[in-house]
């Protein structure tokens, strides 16, 4: 009987889940001890599987080798600790179970022997898949509310990796500021509140030599993915798909973004972009990207005139495109069009008296007086909800044309996005200005004028990047409008934003 129990060459499988309690070493450690042990006293011949992966993962290593292995006639059986090791999920179980029928191979264990030509051990194995699948989702659903009420209830961020800025200590399991990587986040979000897009921004960090912690260059993504994470606020998040829930938590680690930078930043973002989709040509005026059509309400863009005289020599010029979006199915927008060196020397004009208006709101700002500001943050805010109220009965009276069939499908969902994305803007602008009228602080704020006053000061000796980032940062848009109701002559009507 022994004489035929050494001819066995058996596979010994250990593995442990990541997501499972205990020391991995210390788990694997009793498995293969008593693997071994039953091998040794039995007289098998055997080789040892052992890894630390995931019970539904197919694509082990060690698991791999050792099916590999029994397709190649190496083995006679595979001795394993309890059936769950070798799986939790009823498919994975089921092509064990497929594989052993077809090499004759038997499942051991020591409690038992699962022998497939046997009906009854079959369905043994067969009862024992499904326990260990249900158990594996119990596991995974324990796991995932775990993790969960670490954040809804412990207030504590997780994840895998701390972001940029901050270093995690398993000890206290909290997040740090990384006193070096969160120059680097800073230096980010300086550049985001003086108006710079993400790519110049990018651009900006690797010229002063920050680099990730893996030693590469920042990219236009990285510096978004940055500069768009609440985690930065010193919020944790956690959704789970499993429990159909989102828990936040606040103040769960010191912040780096505070939240009127943050909403500041995306405000910026948001107005850079085109709500046309129209591909951008570069930089070719202080005013690029701020102009708003004073008609239809849509975005004007900038182009070169290229005109040559007969005397040969180039005249080419760059001039505000006129607007010509469709209003509705019969109607273009009738706009006009101008040179843009007009609409420059008007903002020039307006910065001069805007400077002046500052210096006025400096001095009460000085003298602890916030009521100037309080009133302009009201008045604005009131006219901002007056506007979101606008744009909500408009978009519900396009509903309405739309189910009475007056508006096919696809002229609806157009309309529908561009009244989403100005109701969106305007919510989010509406978020800004309450957060500030909040939050008034008459030092903070003057400290904030000061700023704006200098870059106001040195804005004709800045570069075009430059002019044009900070404009955006004290400009929200430059309306535009030339018809035959202005008697042809241009009309600039400059919408400041609220600092």
């Amino acid at each position: 009987m022994v004489q035929t129990a050494t001819k066995l060459k058996v596979a010994l499988y250990v593995r442990k889940s990541r997501e499972e309690e205990g020391g991995a070493e210390e788990t694997l450690h009793n498995q293969r001890e008593t693997l071994v042990r039953i091998a040794e006293q039995k007289g098998y011949s055997y080789e040892l599987f052992q890894e630390v992966e995931s019970s539904i993962n197919w694509n082990r290593p060690e698991l791999v080798k050792m099916i590999a292995g029994i397709e190649g006639g190496k083995y006679d059986r595979i001795l394993v600790s309890h059936i769950d090791r070798l799986g939790r999920e009823i498919g994975l179980l089921d092509d064990i179970k497929k594989l052993c029928i077809e090499h004759e191979i038997i499942i051991e264990t020591p409690d038992n022997e699962i022998k497939f030509d046997d009906e009854n051990q079959e369905l043994l194995f067969g009862f024992s898949s499904v326990l260990s699948d249900y158990e594996y989702k119990r596991i995974r659903h324990r796991l995932t509310k775990g993790k969960y009420d670490a954040v809804a209830i412990k207030n504590r961020w997780i994840g895998s990796t701390p972001p940029l800025g901050y270093t995690w200590d398993k000890n206290t399991k909290l997040l740090y500021v990384n006193l070096e990587e969160k120059k680097i986040v800073r230096k980010m979000v300086e550049l985001a509140l003086l108006g710079y897009s993400s790519r110049l921004i990018a651009d900006k960090v690797n010229k002063l030599g920050y680099r990730s912690r893996k030693g590469n260059q920042f990219k236009t993504d990285r510096v978004l993915g940055i500069l768009q994470n609440r985690v930065y606020l010193g919020e944790s998040k956690y959704n789970s798909k499993r429990l159909k829930k989102v828990a936040v938590a606040k103040d769960t680690h010191e912040g780096i973004i505070t939240e009127q930078e943050f909403n500041q930043i995306q405000a910026l973002f948001t107005s850079r972009r085109s709500k046309e989709n129209l591909q951008s040509l570069g930089i070719k005026s202080p005013v690029n990207k701020l102009l708003v059509c004073g008609v239809c309400g849509k975005g004007m863009t900038i182009q070169l005139n290229n005109k040559v005289r007969n005397t040969g020599r180039n005249y080419s010029f760059y001039q505000l495109r006129p607007c010509r979006h469709q209003i509705d199915f019969d109607t273009k927008c009738h706009n006009g069009g101008v040179s843009i060196y007009k609409v420059e020397n008007a903002v020039l004009e307006a910065l001069k008296l805007y400077k002046q208006e500052l210096k006025q709101a400096l001095v009460s700002l000085l003298a602890e007086d916030t009521s100037g500001l309080e009133n302009s943050l009201t008045s604005n805010l009131e006219g901002l909800e007056a506007d979101l109220a606008k744009q909500e009965r408009k978009a519900k009276r396009l509903l309405d044309l739309y189910l009475d069939e007056e508006l096919d499908k696809q002229s609806y969902q157009q309309k529908k996005q561009a009244f989403e994305d100005i109701i969106s803007a305007l919510r989010n602008e509406i978020s800004i200005v309450s957060n500030k009228l909040e939050s008034i602080d008459a030092s903070t704020q003057a400290d904030k004028v000061k700023g704006i006053i200098e870059m106001i000061d040195n804005f004709e000796e800045m570069e075009l990047e430059e002019q044009n980032a900070t404009l955006k940062l004290i400009i929200s848009g430059i309306v535009f409008t030339k018809t035959a109701e202005t008697n042809n002559e241009p009309v600039i009507d400059i919408k400041w934003r609220e600092f």
